[in-house]
């Protein structure tokens, strides 16, 4: 028996759990009712705040870009199957010529592109799985050796959600195909008659929304993204219709080349805002994956910086703090101040006993504090990373000897504690209250010493008191500890360089993830530009033989197809910069807990360089009709 559990002692006992995640949910289930006051159920989402914090912005930046991965497919086959179903005219003329009714066209070309999705799902699924494997491969430096096989889920529900996507964007194409007249077979500029515009958007924002909520069951961050989708289309009308009068007064000071590719635009309206909406929301898909990316990873780098204090030192009694304080000085090590550290339970607010406030059922780390002692400190200074939200601190305050408390916000929400609440505690066998003087944020994930409640100088005084510090210390000057525990044999020295190397390997895992999903999230966006630029195709090879049969030179032909496509790029950049702005705005407040601030950057950026980017794009996509002869085109 060593004898280290005496009168007085704290003890705490875990019983650790491993296991699938579907069992491991059952055992929470059913231990949650069971659980005595002073208990709590534990996970590395709740327990540990530095690999927490990280972990569930990695979580949220995946959900982020699952959706914008949603919201780029559906922009593709949104587009794709009204390409589709423009070319099916004739077809679908030819078959009501045959007999067919509206109902069996709609059933055949429904046929093909649900043959089309399960072919596309199992090789996308089969892609998937190889990938899987390759960047497991790839990440074997940052990941466990323990990583399990994939299940059969992901394949499923990815092969479901292309049905549901591919069937859900296409079904106004089809719908719109069905009506084709069987007069087009002699009249070829006969179109079937359209839908309602604002029905067909109504259909598309409501299948949005849906597979959006099905997939995440986040609505914040739902909301964020179907408001910055609102305001992208909002701005895509104005910008069409400012677009239209800007020509019309620059129109005179420009050479004729460049007025036929800008009034082209201005022509074509409806097709023009299909466009800007198509490229505005791939570039705001973008823009916001790029642009969260970033924050994340910098808010990562800095959240462990080089000298990140690696040592925690305890129970530095009174009567050795100055000393003790002085032999780090003298050693030439930085040091965080000494805390002093009040061991004490928060009883009453208001008068009403804390239990009304807190029940065990809440399962929160900061009220399950409170069925135990808490660290209680004061300090002249106000911590480094903590942030008075609301009050003030001591230094506002008049020095009339009142003892006040300032509270960590979070709790503070929880309990419902507002400045001027009278906060009572339990020390030591003495009761004493304290009003509330400030609400704070606390940095939790960094390692330093943080509190929940912090008392003004004199607030602790007559009580019993150890005192509380941390320092960083290269491993190569280990040494001094040897002498600072012989000359404190008082003081508890915690060694925490263990902890901190698995943190920052945690770090660079969901790092690893977040820059592959990036680049799977560009890929897509790649596509979507490319998909869009050919369901155009068609009107501007016939666009192009005409001018050709006119005269129309080959530099004034690309000169007309620059000014269109640079301009389409670049007020497609306008809005996609509105709408990552707002869904940013959405996204950085309510789901990554992030402080937002506008990026004046992108709009100096975005929009010339997605207007070139769509330029060099648009003109590969049409050499075709520089080099294709004009009766040629004319004829297809």
């Amino acid at each position: 028996h060593a004898n280290l559990i005496q009168r007085g002692s704290r003890v705490e006992y875990y019983y650790q759990f491993a296991g699938p995640e579907a069992a491991i949910g059952t055992l929470r289930s059913g231990l949650e009712p069971l659980l005595k006051p002073g208990q709590s159920i534990l996970s590395i989402h709740s327990r540990q705040r530095t690999v927490s914090a990280a972990l569930n912005r990695a979580q949220g930046y995946l959900q982020l870009a699952s959706l914008m991965a949603i919201l780029l497919a559906s922009v593709a086959l949104a587009m794709g199957a009204q390409h589709f179903s423009e070319t099916r005219y004739d077809t679908a003329a030819l078959l009501r010529c045959f007999g067919l009714q509206s109902r069996q066209i709609l059933a055949v070309f429904t046929c093909q592109l649900v043959a089309l999705a399960l072919i596309s799902g199992v090789l996308g699924g089969a892609l998937g799985w190889l990938l899987h494997f390759s960047l497991v491969e790839l990440l074997a430096g940052l990941l466990p050796d323990n990583i399990p096989l994939p299940s059969a889920k992901p394949f499923f529900s990815g092969l479901v959600l292309a049905l549901l996507i591919l069937l859900g964007f296409s079904l106004p194409a089809l719908v719109q195909l069905q009506r084709t007249s069987p007069l087009r077979v002699l009249r070829r500029d006969l179109t079937p008659t359209p839908l309602s515009k604002n029905l067909l958007y109504l259909v598309v924002l409501v299948m949005i929304g849906a597979l959006m909520f099905w997939y995440t069951r986040d609505p914040v961050l739902i909301g964020a993204i179907v408001l910055g989708g609102l305001i992208a289309w909002l701005i895509t009308y104005g910008l069409t219709a400012l677009f239209a009068v800007a020509i019309r007064i620059l129109g005179k000071h420009s050479s004729l080349s460049l007025q036929a590719g800008l009034r082209n635009l201005s022509r074509r309206r409806l097709s023009t805002r299909l466009q800007l909406l198509g490229f505005g929301l791939t570039g705001m898909a973008m823009l916001i994956i790029l642009l969260v990316r970033g924050e994340l990873i910098n808010t990562w780098q800095q959240q462990l910086p080089e000298q990140t204090p690696n040592h925690f030192v305890l129970n530095v009694l009174p009567q050795e703090a100055g000393a003790f304080a002085q032999h780090l000085k003298d050693n030439n090590i930085q040091a965080q101040p000494l805390y002093p550290i009040v061991r004490g339970r928060l009883t009453h607010i208001n008068g009403a006993p804390i239990k009304r406030a807190v029940t065990k059922e809440s399962g929160e780390e900061e009220e399950e504090a409170l069925n135990r002692e808490l660290n209680l400190s004061w300090s002249e200074a106000l911590p480094s990373d903590n942030r008075i939200v609301a009050g003030q601190w001591w230094d506002g305050l008049p020095n009339d000897h009142e003892r006040r408390v300032s509270i960590e916000q979070r709790l503070a929400q929880r309990l419902g504690v507002t400045l001027g609440d009278e906060l009572r505690f339990f020390v030591a066998s003495q009761t004493f209250s304290a009003r509330v003087a400030s609400i704070r944020t606390v940095k939790w994930e960094s390692f330093q010493p943080n509190f929940y409640l912090m008392f003004n100088p004199g607030g602790l005084d007559n009580l019993p008191t150890t005192y509380l510090t941390s320092f960083y210390l290269e491993a190569e000057r280990k040494a001094l500890l040897k002498p600072l525990v012989q000359q404190f044999p008082a003081i508890t020295l915690l060694e925490v360089d263990v902890i901190l190397k698995q943190v920052r390997t945690i770090l660079n895992q969901v790092s690893a993830a977040v820059e592959f999903i990036l680049l799977f999230v560009l890929a897509a966006g790649l596509t979507i530009t490319l998909a869009t630029l050919i369901t155009t195709m068609p009107q501007r090879y016939r666009e192009g033989a005409i001018m050709r049969t006119l005269g129309a030179t080959r530099r004034q032909l690309v000169i007309q197809q620059w000014a269109e496509f640079f301009a389409i790029g670049a007020l497609s950049g306008l809005v996609a910069c509105f709408g990552a702005e707002m869904a940013r705005l959405g996204i950085y407040l309510k789901l990554l807990s992030l402080p937002y601030t506008p990026n004046p950057w992108i709009w100096i950026i975005v929009p010339p360089l997605l207007g070139l980017l769509i330029g060099f794009a648009g003109q590969i996509s049409s050499k075709r009709i520089l080099k294709q002869s004009p009766a040629v085109a004319l004829r297809e």
